[in-house]
């Protein structure tokens, strides 16, 4: 079987998998990206998140399915090891366990077989020109290291697993992507927060005004950027809305104290000076349903004053910890009910 048979294969697999499960419907209540928990739990598969030493997950093909997920990764590696793991179920596959899920040409049938079969289940065309089309995204802005960050944490996938998508639906060449991965995690996330952030192995994800209708997935400690229109110098600040729920949840909001004058030159810095950046830090809970937080613009001497603008989303926190995914539990549940 050739490569081009086996990539079409699985794509088409995938495909018949996402229609099968309803899985863009969460995507038109504002969530972005596929879950690849919920569609194993749509499917009988129970999911266990656990620390592995070397493996970064395995398929247990039994008569009761299950997937076994390293979960001291970064979010976007387990969402695509799930997703790997998926692909040798949907594909007919028997049990496997997997030190790698990025195959090169050489690799077993199988393994090639579930990592197109992965690719395909997260990032469909489809999804990525629609979180496009919500960021207001051209293809143009693909090249730049920093959307291409934000489009994988949107996505649920690694910037290297974007990047790579990209090169499967045709929009980067084999050279582009080469280029595109010399970027460092590191330095895609400093030229966000505009310092060495306090921790930079933590994802950290850059809002603005065109998040305002979508429901965002980072983990408890991610950090979150927020990028809004400036009115500083009319004496206009954002803040957290006392009478929104974001106050409420523990939500806070602070400037980012952004490194003008040392990288004044740097290619993955971008934004103007109409706009000014704030960290939003506390309200991580994770319960069962998104936390809104709502933002207002305003003289902060003047509480009760004008309000200039406002900014409103939401986030539903992953957490990921060890033992059965949420969905795995209600799946048990359920079952015992029965």
């Amino acid at each position: 079987m050739s490569r081009r048979d086996i990539i079409l294969r699985a794509a088409q697999r995938a495909s018949e998998v996402l229609d099968d499960c309803g899985a863009m419907q969460r995507i038109e209540q504002g969530y972005t990206r596929i879950d690849p928990f919920l569609v194993a739990a749509q499917h009988d598969i129970l999911v266990m998140l656990r620390p592995m030493e070397k493996l970064l997950g395995a398929f247990l093909g039994d008569t009761n399915p299950g997937i076994l997920v390293n979960n001291q990764r970064p979010a976007g590696l387990v969402h695509m090891t799930c997703a790997h793991e998926l692909g040798h179920f949907f594909m007919g596959h028997e049990s496997t366990a997997d030190e790698d899920i990025y195959y090169g040409n050489n690799a077993q049938v199988i393994e090639l077989e579930a990592d197109e079969f992965g690719y395909s289940l997260l990032a469909p065309r489809k999804l990525i020109s629609l979180v496009m089309k919500r960021k207001g995204w051209q293809k143009s802005d693909l090249w730049h290291p920093v959307v291409l960050y934000q489009l994988a944490l949107r996505l649920g996938t690694s910037y290297k697993a974007m990047v790579w998508s990209l090169v499967r639906h045709q929009v980067f060449s084999y050279g582009d992507a080469e280029k595109l991965l010399r970027v460092s995690p590191a330095a895609l996330k400093r030229s966000i927060f505009g310092e060495v952030p306090p921790d930079a192995s933590k994802e950290v994800w850059l809002l603005d005004e065109s998040d305002k209708d979508s429901i965002l997935e980072p983990r408890p400690d991610d950090q979150i950027v927020i990028r809004l229109k400036n009115h500083a110098s009319a004496g206009y600040l954002w803040q957290t809305d006392c009478l929104s729920d974001a106050e409420g949840e523990g939500f806070h909001l602070q400037p980012v104290t952004v490194l003008s004058e040392n990288v004044p030159d740097d290619p993955l810095m971008f934004g103007g000076p109409d706009t000014m950046d704030y960290v939003l830090t506390g309200g991580r809970t994770l319960d069962s349903g998104p936390t809104e937080f709502q933002l207002t613009e305003r003289m902060p001497w003047l509480p009760e004053g004008e309000v200039l603008s406002r900014f409103g989303s939401k986030a539903k926190f992953e957490g990921l910890e060890t033992g059965l995914t949420p969905y795995s539990r209600a799946q048990l549940i359920k079952v015992s009910a029965s």
